[in-house]
């Protein structure tokens, strides 16, 4: 399926598009609120600015997808596979991305306060910047080596959190003391 298609589909009403095959779409700025992406092949895709708020994800392939400024607040991303996802500036607000791969992924100044993290693959991820105030990593154990330069943890549940070799510089001081 190519973008027109996806595209004309949505408009007509369609919102469900289990098991897609989307590999290396265009949907640059793409208005897909609400849609469902169930195990959709998504690698390389390119959703930067694209309106995704409240999409069904799960299982999704995203590997090394462009979702840069893309809105994914509220959307389900469990079990997705968002290893080399460029998130640089998304806002993934009250997202659920409980057990996503998000290895290697640029996360630079994005949005992820709410976010359900628990079980997700952080390892490597760069979240400078990120907003995690309130988010829920508690016991993560796939946080080790995550750059969080500068990121806000305020209130963000890391209570048995593997932050070892973790980049927690320009971390708020509080923050620092109640993450170790």
């Amino acid at each position: 399926m190519d973008a027109n298609e996806l595209l004309k589909r949505y408009a007509d009403g369609e919102t469900k598009f289990i098991e897609a095959n989307l590999n290396g779409v265009n949907l640059f700025g793409a208005d897909l609120i609400g849609i469902a992406l169930n195990r959709a092949d998504l690698h390389n895709a390119i959703l930067t600015f694209s309106y995704l708020s409240r999409a069904i994800l799960n299982k999704a392939n995203l590997i090394s997808a462009k979702l840069s400024g893309a809105n994914l607040n509220q959307a389900s991303l469990i079990s997705a596979n968002l290893h080399d996802a460029d998130l640089h500036g998304a806002t993934l607000q009250g997202a659920d991305l409980r057990n996503a791969n998000l290895t290697l992924a640029d996360m630079l100044d994005a949005n992820l306060m709410d976010a359900d993290l628990r079980g997700a693959d952080l390892s490597g991820a760069n979240l400078t910047g990120a907003c995690l105030r309130g988010a829920n990593l508690r016991e993560e154990q796939r946080i080790y080596s995550a750059i969080l330069r500068g990121a806000n943890l305020h209130k963000a549940d890391l209570r048995g959190a593997n932050l070892t070799g973790a980049d927690l510089a320009k971390v708020d001081r509080e923050q620092r003391d109640f993450v170790r």
